[in-house]
């Protein structure tokens, strides 16, 4: 027999096997996925000699028609993210066809993998890196052919925390179909709640069941399996290790919704098993950017949190001579805030993105709006007067700006473009304690600093609308309507309505959706107040904090409403009364008329539960420099970040010249962004896709 060998005949160029696509206003290929953390197609190993795209291959004297890989699929499975098993890993056999019909085994390839985050290929062996579970195309590029096969990875994470279950015990309580009385529901999370990637793990809490009871909690997804075996404890609780709920956000690409299953054996082995109660969460393929910054009542100072950290830092504290440091507002860009000292007339004072006072203005204020360039102040309300322009740096005044025509104007707040400022126009009482106001806006030209006539948006019809904040996308207005100013003692909810008037909508499932009901106002309904939102776009979703003062599980469980004389004493970590807390929703980000576009909340994690938290504002961190890791464009002071070498991390570059912007980079129109025909678009300066409505 002949001998057969690969002949390759010319070489034009260079030649890439990932599957990247150009960035460019004419990339029209599919659907991209909508996700700022989305990963690049990258190559995995390179074990072939030189590259390049071979105009003719043949083995012998014989051509080569087609190329193919052995196995065209295969499936890996991870267990408790060890990737040293046999079934982490699997190798592919490049088989060419040529000319005759036989077939013959290609000795070098030029190997790639779109998934990284799956795995690597390298001389053809595939070996999952455990922390993501999903769909991977494998891809030999060799004698002008490519050739793909898919390889399945899914992780099965397990574990049991003592439980004293056999096997056998295991099995029979996870195929209970009996419905558990004692146990019906969880009091937290909530069903059908919406979690952004990024944070950390919600503590799964509720009532009932006995001291000797044995749980099994099991999460599903595609691609990925959790089961934990485990007693609760008095008051039950479950909590999910971190590394788990790291591989089950990794693994959920496509937002997924995880059906979440507490099974419960009533006095433990021998018992009889319950199906207790079912849930269904959906995983936002985004994570939350930037941080919230939000007044410390028993702190006296503002504290910053960023979603997923594990406790807050306090960044702002009285200076020598003040008392106090609490209303606040923070330039979106994160390079200004401003506050109020000391109560009182509450003059304002700026500060830069390390909590360092840039100035002392010694001007009365209240509530303040900051530009989102940081640049600029509108305040001065607290002293009965109209509201003043000022320069955020200096605190020298821009006056005459116009603004004094929004006559007794409060909690004012800028637009994400500065174009318009949102107020509440008091109609009785003092800056601090009214019971009757219109949501207004007036329009602001930033150029010339001059604001525009006021327009009402919603007249109050004898209540207080309060806290206005623009969505990213600056086409929303969430606010507060409730009874008064303050929300000591109160119950208020949370709506949503176009700067025009129009659409006006309650988000009842943020405000209500999943709290523990009551009977004559008792319960945990309407009480949600002062919400922001976060200004970009994550994961197809607006996402809003509030501050409310429902009861968290079975963690925070006081119901007693009142006022200042019994709040906080004998201190606040011993009050009777209800702890505010700070709570995140995801809205729909293309609202249909009439249909709430809330999804039930969920406890900011990291808060410290002695506190009591109030006005939660929510801005974007201090850009990054060149060459700082990153995982969206409009965190990097350049606009861009991007893979270098086609590898993680990513890092901060200069955005290429003459390319069109990927999601998460920053951008001035829609055009500006790639796939605009599939729906991406300029979103509050970021490039973006909204989830269908």
């Amino acid at each position: 027999m002949r001998g057969r060998h690969v002949s390759a005949v010319i070489v034009i160029g260079g030649f890439f096997g990932g599957a990247l696509a150009a960035c460019s206003p004419s990339n029209t290929g599919t659907d991209p996925i909508d996700n700022v953390d989305a990963l690049a197609d990258s190559s995995g190993g390179d074990d072939a000699d030189g590259g390049g795209i071979v105009i003719d291959g043949t083995i012998g004297d014989r051509k080569v028609v087609k190329l193919d890989l052995d196995p065209a699929t295969a499936t890996l499975e991870v267990v408790n993210g060890d990737v040293t098993a046999a079934t982490t890993k699997t190798s592919f056999e490049a088989k060419a066809t040529l000319d005759d019909g036989s077939t013959s085994a290609v000795g070098s390839c030029t190997w790639t993998v779109d998934r990284i985050d799956l795995g690597t290929v390298s001389g053809g062996t595939f070996q999952a890196s455990g922390s993501a579970g999903g769909v991977a195309k494998v891809t030999c590029a060799a004698l002008g052919f490519t050739a793909s096969a898919t390889v399945t990875v899914n992780l099965r994470d397990v574990e049991d925390k003592g439980s004293g279950l056999d096997d056998a015990s295991k099995t029979a309580l996870l195929a209970a179909t009996t419905a558990d009385a004692a146990v019906a529901k969880l009091l937290y999370p909530y069903d059908k709640t919406v979690f952004p990637k990024g944070i950390l793990a919600p503590e799964l809490m509720w009532a009932g069941g006995g001291a000797s009871d044995v749980y099994a909690l099991q999460i599903t997804q595609p691609n990925m399996t959790y089961t934990s075996y485990f007693k609760a404890g008095t008051p039950p609780r479950a909590t999910i290790a971190g590394a788990t709920w790291t591989r089950l956000l990794d693994t959920n690409v496509t937002g997924d919704k995880l059906a979440v299953t507490l099974y419960r054996l009533a006095g433990g082995a021998g018992g009889t098993a319950f199906k207790s109660t079912t849930q269904s969460w959906t995983i936002a393929n985004g994570s939350l950017k930037g941080s919230i910054y939000y007044w410390r009542i028993n702190g006296g100072g503002v504290a910053r949190i960023k979603p997923g950290a594990i406790k807050p830092e306090d960044f702002l504290k009285p200076s020598a001579g003040h008392s106090c440091v609490a209303c606040h507002s923070v330039a979106k860009n994160g390079s200004t805030i401003v506050a109020s000292y000391d109560g009182g007339p509450s003059p304002w004072a700026s500060f830069d993105s390390t909590g360092k006072e840039i100035k002392y203005s010694g001007s009365p204020s209240g509530f303040q709006a900051i530009s989102a360039d940081g640049n600029l102040v509108v305040a001065g309300q607290s002293q009965e007067t109209t509201l003043k322009l000022f320069d955020a740096k200096t605190a020298g005044s821009l006056e005459p700006s116009g603004v004094a025509a929004a006559g007794m104007a409060v909690m004012p707040t800028f637009a994400n473009d500065s174009s318009l400022l949102a107020y509440s126009l008091r109609k009785n009482g003092n800056w601090l304690d009214f019971t009757q106001s219109d949501l207004m806006v007036m329009p602001f030209d930033l150029p010339t600093r001059k604001f525009g006539a006021p327009k009402t948006v919603r007249a109050g019809g004898g209540k207080a609308l309060l806290y206005p904040s623009f969505s990213p996308d600056n086409q929303w207005i969430a606010y507060e309507e409730g009874p008064m100013a303050r929300t000591r003692g109160t119950r208020a909810t949370v709506r949503l309505i176009k700067p025009d008037g129009t659409g006006d909508v309650l988000l009842g499932n943020a405000v209500n959706a999943g709290v523990t009901p009551g009977t004559s106002g008792a319960g945990d309904e309407n009480l949600a107040y002062e919400p922001t939102f976060n200004p970009v776009l994550a994961g197809g979703y607006f996402w809003l904090v509030f501050v409310s003062e429902r009861q968290y599980g079975n963690r925070l469980n006081k119901t007693l409403q009142s006022d200042a004389d019994t709040c906080g004493k004998p201190s606040w970590a011993a009050t009777p009364c209800r702890h505010k807390q700070l709570w995140v929703t995801a809205i729909d980000a293309s609202p249909k008329a009439g249909v709430d576009p809330s999804h039930p909340a969920f406890w900011l994690t990291g808060q410290d539960l002695a506190d009591q938290n109030m006005r939660g504002y929510w801005a974007l961190d201090a850009c990054k420099k060149l060459g700082e890791g990153c995982d969206a464009g409009f965190e990097c002071c350049d606009g861009a970040c991007k893979s270098p070498d086609g590898k993680l991390p990513k890092v901060c570059d200069k955005p290429p010249p003459d390319k069109c912007k990927e999601i998460g980079d920053t951008c001035v129109e829609t055009k500006d962004c790639c796939n605009a025909a599939f729906g991406v678009e300029c979103i509050g300066g970021v490039c973006g896709k909204k989830l269908p409505a």
